[in-house]
């Protein structure tokens, strides 16, 4: 266990070893798991800086957001797009792997901090964005509403579709 941590904090500074100078946020192990299960144990996972100063991102952005190249062998295979969104009372955070045509591979709430709603964290309920691809995502007709989390689930379905527009405009700008 203590060995398995200590190779997670390992694995976690040699990713942000180049982005001294910058914002970093350390990935939460959720994340490194799925991305791990998706890619092979071989994929890396690189901070992608965000310039500023771009008027068709920040539209998109909030504060907090950050962006992954998710690598295997040197090459993109996938982003990871990591934020949070407001629930009845209080935020959580969660993660989106993109693939590189921009289709939702996975959802994974890493952090939900209040004491209602968290049907939303179940990988169930989450696998229902796999595929995304961008246009209308509507709660009770796209996505199954969940009981206890109404707030919850509204707000992650309306920044999901805010998180696409982020990743396609981050895209055509790159």
């Amino acid at each position: 266990m203590k060995a398995t941590r200590i190779l997670l904090i390992l694995f976690q500074l040699t990713l942000l070893m180049p982005l001294f100078g910058q914002d970093v946020r350390v990935l939460h192990k959720k994340e490194i798991k799925t991305v791990r299960s998706h890619f092979g144990e071989t994929a890396s996972i690189e901070q992608v800086q965000i310039p500023d100063d771009n008027e068709s991102l920040n539209e998109y952005m909030y504060p907090g957001d950050c962006l992954y190249n998710v690598k295997v062998a040197d090459e993109i295979q996938a982003y990871l797009f990591s934020t949070r969104t407001k629930g009845r009372y209080d935020y959580f955070d969660y993660s989106i792997i993109y693939s590189k045509a921009l289709t939702v591979q996975a959802v994974i709430i890493t952090v939900y901090r209040s004491t209602h709603g968290a049907a939303i964290c179940q990988k169930k309920w989450l696998s229902q964005f796999n595929g995304y691809t961008g246009g209308e995502l509507k709660l009770g007709s796209d996505i199954d509403a969940v009981s206890g989390g109404t707030l919850s689930a509204s707000s992650i379905v309306e920044d999901i579709r805010r998180c696409h527009l982020f990743m396609s405009a981050f895209l055509i700008t790159d």
